[in-house]
Formats: structure tokens, sequence, C-alpha cells
């Protein structure tokens, strides 16, 4: 290969990349996230029910992300702790939460009692088998969540 032929090989190559470089993001912002239903995630086993205290909300981990068990009379409801704001990982305070991004404030049942944000936390699917917690998918049919919010737990 003679230098001119190099040369011209570097700067087609150079051009490739930076084309694939300016439209990648686009493609990316185009095409919408694989998963945009309102199940999105596997079940996972997050302990034993004797764990969860009666009118508390214990922190877990659902599928390497945060989330709270909260157990009235036995009836258990699994938030995920991810803000509907940007998705920063809410905090547990008292018997409520609070996003440290932005200052957000969520009850103890998930719904939004502060701003900025405006949706309430989702919830996953959960049911009681053999002494054990279960939990998701998680449901985001509570709310309109943006594709953003959705691809969180894709």
């Amino acid at each position: 290969m003679d230098r001119r032929g190099f040369l011209k090989w570097l700067i087609g190559g150079m051009g490739v990349v930076a084309l694939a470089g300016i439209f990648y993001p686009i493609v990316r912002f185009l095409k919408p996230p694989a998963a945009v239903s309102g199940a999105i995630g596997q079940v996972a086993n997050v302990g034993a029910v004797t764990t969860f205290p009666a009118g508390q909300l214990t922190l877990v981990t659902v599928n390497q992300r945060a989330a709270a068990v909260q157990n009235l009379n036995g009836k258990y409801t699994v938030y995920s702790l991810i803000c509907t704001h940007l998705g920063c990982v809410v905090a547990l305070e008292g018997d409520a939460f609070k996003c440290p991004c932005h200052g957000s404030k969520f009850s103890a049942d998930g719904k939004v009692t502060h701003g900025p944000a405006t949706l309430p936390l989702p919830t996953y699917h959960s049911q009681v088998q053999n002494g054990s917690l279960l939990v998701g998918p998680i449901d985001l049919t509570g709310a309109a969540y943006p594709d953003w919010y959705k691809g969180e737990f894709a």
C-alpha cells in the first residue's frame, strides 16, 4: 500500500467513525425503548415476610434497583425508589420519601406531596408464596410515565 492509498483509507475510516458518532444519538432518540409496556422486569424474592414489620417501610433491592416494602396488616406494597422527576434514587425519610437531587417528597403511599415531581412512585406487582415476598414486574400503568422513565426498568 502506498502513502496515498493509506491516507485515503485513514481519512475514509475517520469519516465513517464521525458519521456514526453523529447518527447513533439521533437513532437512539428516535427509536423508543424496547420495553414500554405496563409491566417491566423479572420476578425477585426479596425475603421472608417476617422481615417486613407491620406499618413500616423497609428498604429492599429489586433486580438491582432500590425499592421499599410497606406492610399494612399483611398487605404488601412495593414501591420503586426511582424519582419520577429525573431518575434519582429517593431516600426514606421517616414514614415518607425524599429525593436528594431536587427535593421532591412522596408520602408513604408513593403520592407526590412536594414537587418538582408530578407523578407518583410506581409499584411492583407482589405476592406472598411459601412465606417469601415475590416482587416484580413493575407496574407503570398507574400514571403517564414518560418513556425515559420506563427505560430505567428495561
